[in-house]
């Protein structure tokens, strides 16, 4: 699966490989914090901060990062490279920035667009 092949379920939420869940519904995790990232890269991006495109082509890069560094990248964590990518796509995103327009707020300010007729 490349970045472009994102899936979605039928109520449209991002369907993940099968390697990620245990059952149809619950991804494994050893630890709780692991969870947490989990669950905060899907929710950001279901709220429209970032597209899933955007997360999972840094989470690519970041992998990509650490099999090119060979032995001395350290033992092999899938979250570490999860949380690094989340980072970074929040940091892209401007997230985390004084500033930030959140898509609640990008959608009220083009209601008020010279020509727009608020639905």
């Amino acid at each position: 699966m490349t970045a472009n092949d994102v899936e979605y379920d039928e109520s449209g939420r991002v369907r993940f490989h099968d390697s990620c869940v245990t059952d149809t519904n619950q991804p494994t995790f050893e630890a709780d914090w692991q969870r947490r990232a989990f669950g905060l890269a899907v929710a950001l991006s279901e709220f429209d901060h970032y597209s899933w495109d955007a997360f999972q082509g840094e989470l690519i890069r970041a992998i990509d990062a650490w099999e090119k560094q060979g032995t001395a990248a350290g033992s092999w964590e899938y979250y570490d490279h999860w949380v690094a990518a989340l980072q970074r796509v929040i940091d892209d995103h401007g997230l985390l920035s004084d500033g930030y327009v959140g898509p609640r707020e990008r959608d009220h300010d083009h209601d008020h667009e010279p020509g727009h007729e608020p639905a």
